[in-house]
């Protein structure tokens, strides 16, 4: 098992970097973002790419997976992958970028709560509110794909809210950051 503690200092550093950069995009170009985020969820390409994503993701978790009696559907994991992910794009066309970016926020929460939860840092419970936070996001946009308008409708009205919200972003990535850096002295 790998050491919790520097899995922590990492997530910490990765998590921080995302947060910084998320933040500076939305201070260098709230227009653009606005944009971006109104076209988002009627978007194909990004839909199809984040499908293809969970496709794989869950394709190989299952493969590396103990499945008992079930061992013997091991082989057919890649012909269903692309089966099930064919289904997805052809099936759940309206609102896939929505609905497949909270399967991948689904996703992304349990190698961050499996790597952090023997970490001896308080630093862990800011990692664990993130990963939950992505968890309720993950299962909102799945079930109500129509939410990500709304909330980004609600949040980012102009290029001024656009960019009080990535000072918040580039201040918790810096936060992040540093205590990403701290951890891992």
């Amino acid at each position: 098992m790998p050491d919790p503690n520097l899995f922590l200092g990492k997530a910490l550093l990765g998590l921080g970097a995302l947060g910084l950069a998320a933040g500076l995009i939305a201070l260098l170009a709230p227009e653009r973002l606005l944009a971006g985020l109104q076209a988002f969820p009627r978007s194909k390409a990004p839909g199809w790419i984040l499908g293809a994503l969970g496709a794989f993701w869950v394709c190989w978790v299952i493969s590396h997976a103990a499945l008992g009696r079930f061992e013997v559907v091991k082989p057919f994991i890649p012909v269903l992958g692309v089966v099930a992910y064919a289904a997805i794009v052809f099936f759940l066309d309206e609102l896939l970028a929505p609905r497949m970016l909270g399967g991948v926020l689904l996703l992304a929460a349990n190698p961050l709560l499996n790597g952090v939860r023997w970490a001896d840092s308080p630093w862990r419970f800011a990692v664990i509110l993130i990963a939950y936070a992505w968890v309720i996001a993950g299962c909102a946009l799945m079930l109500h794909p129509w939410t990500f308008r709304q909330l980004s409708g609600k949040f980012a009205k102009s290029a001024r809210a656009v960019r009080t919200i990535g000072w918040g972003k580039v201040l918790g990535g810096a936060i992040l950051l540093a205590a990403g850096l701290g951890h891992l002295r």
